[in-house]
């Protein structure tokens, strides 16, 4: 039959061990022209036909049909006709009508439990105006609080407002004096608080700053609410407000993923604890999504001589998350040479951003994962801390004698890179894990942060891919949006979704779209050991499929951000499916 899709006459994929039997149901089929019943062993569970498939394997990039077996794997890609081979009585065929088909995309870094606190109530500010209309929208969640309770939130961006500040507590203060108020910026790396906040928490004008971490302070001294990276603790840890449990946060965040076509996330940076939640939840079958988990960094040298790394078919933990410095939206990213909207610090110094992390200390720890089979990933987004994460990873490869060797430690975020260091991460083996949908977000401020010179050298993907290096692209939710279809957007266009600026802001970094998806589906899967499991529809892996509305590979790029998820299959099994 010839292809609706225009595809032509595929060839059809076929497990080995199979092969014999379908060559003999091949033969039956030209001498009788139909099989009352299939040859023993090939009956599919599953067959989707009449679709518009994209593999991802470069031997067979194009399909029309996939037949899936009792096992959830995939039994053939092809051609209608040759898929129905492994039609049987007890076959569901599915007919798609054209609909197109991608492999699972996976977000290779978000943070599970952070959102699903905004699904389950923290108070999403993502939408506030102005600093006055997040006061507003807080004192209104106030109104239905028993004076005394916390009031959490977060997701705000002053970049977004008319004015462009940061804001102060005395508005807030103002409008909320009875209860303590905690508002986590977007990017995770500061946060606003209000007088009854820092008066729990002891903050006075004589309170220092901590090591990695700045109170903000107005011009007589007085801290103006806003905590930056490390200075953020000082009030996190007085707040008492109660939780929902790490269960009950991952499947509000699981529910959540799925729907817009994720099956698998990295989840960047849990507890000891958190892991034990995974690991009941995938041992009960309620955690669907495949979730491969970062360490935090402060728990790795205890646990990691004690535990080998945990790898099941739903959960994984064996990497190792390290922080190096804050983020560029905070002036908290660790710059080379001084922000060019702030080159002081208040004492006077060169203001270079925020050193979270020590170089030696990720020495060490590189160190220590090499020894016991786990990765490293480390944050870094201002170009010095990716040089340091960079050396540091170097030389313990080269202590370890381990240069050369498989390990996939990567770095996250990668946003801000120095022209000479973009060619070490293929040279040392080194994944770039990027976040596309960063890049039109941060692209209104950047220029102005650093400079245009420097601007040059940010979100440098195809600068990257050139020198052989790997992407994996992610999210970062919830401080960016969970939908992939926005980063697979952001990282072809590097316009916002208006369509500006026309030719996208630094054009010559664009991916293209077969590098894009390839991102967020192969080397997704290959960042966390999982390239043999999926990332790509071949034969023998899991059957990990999205079904969605619209062909992302050649409509328009603006309907690419109204792309809807039909379906989403993991492992064969249905786990979303659009109302």
């Amino acid at each position: 039959m010839a292809s609706p899709m225009g595809l032509g006459h595929l060839p059809c994929y076929i497990a080995p061990m199979e092969s014999h039997m379908l060559m003999l149901a091949v033969c039956c089929l030209a001498c009788a022209g139909s099989l009352a019943t299939p040859p023993v062993g090939i009956e599919a569970r599953t067959i989707y036909s009449n679709a518009n498939i994209y593999t991802m394997d470069p031997a067979r990039p194009r399909a029309e049909a996939i037949a899936i077996g009792d096992d959830g794997t995939i039994m053939g890609v092809g051609s209608h006709d040759e898929v129905s081979l492994f039609e049987g009585p007890d076959t569901v065929v599915i007919d798609l009508r054209g609909r197109t088909v991608l492999p699972g995309l996976i977000d290779a870094h978000g943070h599970v439990m952070g959102l699903g606190a905004y699904e389950l109530g923290v108070l999403d500010l993502s939408s506030a105006t102005s600093s006055m209309d997040l006061v507003e929208r807080v004192a209104q969640l106030a109104r239905r609080r028993t004076p005394g309770e916390w009031i959490l939130g977060g997701r705000w961006d002053h970049e977004s407002w008319p004015s462009g500040k940061l804001p102060t507590h005395d508005d807030l203060s103002r409008a909320i004096p009875e209860h303590p108020v905690w508002l986590r910026r977007v990017d995770g790396h500061a946060g606003l608080a209000n007088a009854e906040a820092m008066r729990r928490a002891g903050i006075t004008r004589d309170t220092k700053n901590p090591p990695g971490g700045e109170i903000l302070r107005d011009s007589r001294g007085e801290p103006t609410g806003v905590f930056v990276d490390r200075a953020m603790d000082l009030i996190e840890r007085v707040i008492d407000a109660p939780t929902p449990s790490d269960e009950e946060l991952i499947l509000a965040a699981q529910k959540h993923l799925l729907g817009v076509g994720l099956t698998g996330v990295h989840d960047a940076g849990i507890s000891p604890d958190d892991a034990e939640a995974y690991k009941r939840l995938a041992g009960d079958g309620r955690l669907k999504m495949r979730v491969s988990a970062m360490l935090s960094a402060p728990y790795a040298r205890s646990y990691l001589p004690s535990h080998e790394p945990h790898v099941s078919d739903r959960f994984v933990l064996r990497s190792v998350k390290y922080y190096m410095d804050g983020a560029m939206g905070s002036r908290g990213a660790w710059l080379l040479e001084p922000y060019s909207d702030r080159p002081r610090a208040d004492d006077g110094s060169p203001y270079t951003g925020l050193a979270v992390g020590d170089p030696k200390e990720l020495e060490d720890l590189s160190r220590l994962a090499l020894r016991h089979g786990w990765q490293m990933r480390t944050h870094a987004i201002g170009d010095r801390a990716n040089r340091e994460v960079l050396d540091a990873y170097e030389h313990a490869l080269l202590e370890e004698d381990a240069l050369g060797s498989d390990h996939r430690f990567c770095i996250e975020h990668a946003q801000m890179l120095h022209p000479a260091d973009i060619p070490r991460f293929a040279q040392l083996g080194v994944l770039a894990s990027m976040q596309p949908r960063h890049e039109t977000t941060d692209m209104r401020w950047v220029e102005e942060r650093i400079g245009p010179e420097r601007a040059r050298g940010t979100y440098a993907w195809a600068s990257l891919l050139r020198t052989g290096a790997r992407i994996c692209a992610g999210s970062d939710f919830p401080v960016e949006p969970a939908n992939p279809f926005l980063g697979f957007y952001a990282s072809i266009t590097r316009s916002d979704g208006d369509g500006e600026p026309a030719g996208g802001w630094q054009p010559q970094e664009k991916m293209t779209r077969a590098e894009a998806l390839h991102a967020f589906t192969r080397d997704a899967a290959y960042a966390a050991f999982q390239e043999d499991l999926c990332g790509s529809l071949e034969v023998g892996k899991s059957a990990d499929l999205i079904v969605i509305d619209r062909d992302i590979m050649t409509c328009e790029p603006r309907e690419i951000l109204g792309t809807r998820v039909l379906r989403t299959v993991i492992r064969g099994e249905t786990v979303y499916e659009a109302p």
